[in-house]
């Protein structure tokens, strides 16, 4: 039972942290393609790229490349090593950017250090049980979003002819990354094999919003579709929503550091660490 609650958590912990990349992606960077656009153009590559991490995990667990016990596994970690040093820095960026753009404010380099030695001291439990607490932050923030923006959608425009264009669909090493954190059962490959469809669903789902409320092919950043949203007496829900997603970003820097200190203990100790608390 203590052994799937881990397992359960783990999951949570990466799917809250590629979420919150993908969140930061859409709220930083405009669109370009309508909802449906995306939808044909993108499904399709969220299907292969589900069905591609289902797989390879599968393999990953067969084989033990998180063992670190032959040169092959060292260089999955290192590879692995390189791929979350990579979005640890992107993730960093957003976090800033979007904290100078709305708060004027330098606050995420201050606490950079204390969020690095945070990742790289804290145990496992300590990850799962953030994760969940940001969950449930993250439903209410968007459960205020939507209710927020009721009345302003336009669903038209979900009439007009679909904007095309190229897409690039985003890749994060928290698809193939769930054995590492525990020895998952088949019930829990399905779970997280999920993940690139939520991530593509988070991405419609936004896409969507400035849709309705904007029109097709808008080129406005997503934090504007924030900035729209009223509810009562209070005209704007963007910093509550803004706060949360910094929180989350927050979080995705130390469980990134974490990640990266197993793997880094792999690569040049050559022996699995075992899961801790």
């Amino acid at each position: 039972l203590l052994n799937q609650h881990k397992q359960k958590s783990g999951a949570q912990a990466l799917w809250l942290s590629a979420l919150t990349a993908e969140a930061g992606r859409c709220i930083l960077t405009s669109g370009g393609v309508s909802a449906r656009g995306l939808i044909l153009q993108g499904l399709p590559v969220a299907l292969g790229i589900s069905l591609a991490a289902a797989l390879l995990q599968t393999a990953e667990q067969e084989n033990d490349v998180f063992s670190g016990r032959t040169f092959r596994d060292r260089v999955v970690c290192g590879g692995f090593v390189l791929w979350f040093a990579a979005e640890l820095w992107e993730t960093v960026c957003q976090a800033q950017e979007l904290c100078w753009e709305q708060f004027s404010s330098m606050a995420v380099l201050g606490i950079l250090p204390l969020l690095v030695w945070a990742g790289w001291k804290l145990e496992d439990r300590v990850f799962f049980r953030a994760a969940g607490v940001l969950w449930w932050a993250a439903a209410l923030a968007v459960l205020l979003c939507v209710l927020s923006l009721k009345g302003q959608l336009h669903w038209e425009n979900l009439l007009r002819e679909p904007q095309t264009g190229s897409i690039r669909f985003p890749l994060y090493a928290e698809y193939f990354a769930f054995p590492l954190l525990a020895q998952p059962e088949e019930n829990q490959y399905r779970t997280s094999a999920w993940l690139p469809l939520g991530v593509f669903g988070l991405w419609v789902g936004a896409a969507l919003g400035m849709e309705l409320l904007f029109g097709a092919g808008t080129v406005f950043p997503g934090y504007e579709l924030l900035r729209a949203g009223a509810l009562g007496l209070i005209s704007r829900f963007d910093a509550v929503f803004l706060l949360v997603w910094l929180a989350a970003a927050l979080f995705r820097v130390c469980f990134l550091v974490h990640l990266l200190r197993r793997l880094l203990g792999l690569v040049w100790n050559g022996r699995r660490q075992e899961v801790q608390g």
